[in-house]
């Protein structure tokens, strides 16, 4: 198998673009972002919500986001399960709180509330997504793997927003750091990236890994493995990319790595692994390459 050298990270793949991958009406919430989803799904809108709210009602929904937008989730989930005392199985309350209640490590809240959303409107893209986010984090791989399913259901659909091409799957703790998994419904970039893992530290993202399946790289894989080519099976590689810091120019700068090769796209718990060992600095990369400037 071919060892690739990379540059840089291709254009829209550069560590700054990742957070605004979704279409946000509250540009604070980083995870599932609350778009409104089109109109097939009936989903209430924010807007909808607030609509209807009292003026106290209101008061309390902004000082939740502004304490959700501080990263204060305890006490933004706080007042969220105030809102629903009142207003019993809101979507959009109801979503809102279970983001904030993941964001504090509980899944039994979010998987109590979300639930019932989707059993009662399937096509809500937004509750389906935090939904398979709990049973991911608290490690129910049956009910993760049938919400992954049903994401890839809602894409071609077009039920989720335009533009979305992947969601937060799993928030997980690496000492003292933070590695948030994200999986792709739809393979995106030049390199076709399949999951994306972002280990932060204070919230600061200084570590991306992927698992891409680039095109280019078919070429070299049908020669080395033609019968598994000709079956439609690819090549997928294991990468990260750690920032460097700023180079004499003022240039920001990153470190390639290559991990592994894979014959055919390995299942989402080997990728997990995998992640966790490069996050943790267990790994030991095949090829690195250091210095290079971020575009």
């Amino acid at each position: 198998m071919l060892i690739r050298m990379r540059s840089c990270l291709p254009r829209g793949h550069s560590f700054g673009l990742f957070a605004t991958t979704f279409t946000l009406v509250f540009p604070m919430f980083g995870g599932i972002g609350f778009a409104q989803a089109p109109a097939a799904s009936q989903a209430e809108s924010v807007q909808d919500l607030v609509n209807r709210l009292t003026p106290e009602q209101k008061q309390q929904f902004d000082q939740a986001t502004k304490a959700f937008n501080a990263q204060r989730y305890a006490d933004a989930l706080a007042v969220y399960k105030q809102m629903l005392s009142q207003l019993q199985g809101d979507p959009v309350i109801s979503k809102f709180a279970s983001e904030a209640a993941l964001n504090t490590g509980d899944t039994n809240y979010p998987m109590t509330i979300l639930k019932p959303l989707v059993t009662a409107n399937p096509d809500d893209w937004q509750a389906v997504a935090l939904l398979t986010r709990a049973c991911a984090e608290s490690g129910d791989k049956t009910c993760r793997d049938s919400g992954m399913a049903h994401m890839i259901d809602l894409y071609p659909r077009g039920v989720t927003p335009r533009g979305m091409l992947h969601y937060i799957l799993e928030r997980i703790k690496v000492g003292e750091d933070t590695l948030v998994i994200r999986t792709s419904l739809e393979p995106w970039g030049n390199y076709k990236v399949y999951d994306l893992g972002q280990v932060s530290k204070d919230g600061k993202i200084f570590l991306r890994i992927t698992l891409e399946s680039g095109d280019f790289d078919q070429i070299q894989f049908a020669k080395e493995h033609p019968k598994e080519a000709s079956e439609g099976i690819r090549s997928f590689s294991l990468d990260a990319y750690r920032e460097t810091g700023l180079n004499s120019n003022g240039q920001r700068t990153q470190t390639h790595y290559t991990y592994k090769f894979f014959v055919g796209r390995p299942p989402y718990d080997t990728v997990r692994d995998e992640f966790i060992e490069i996050a943790n600095g267990k790994a030991r990369p095949l090829s690195s390459r250091t210095n290079l400037v971020v575009p």
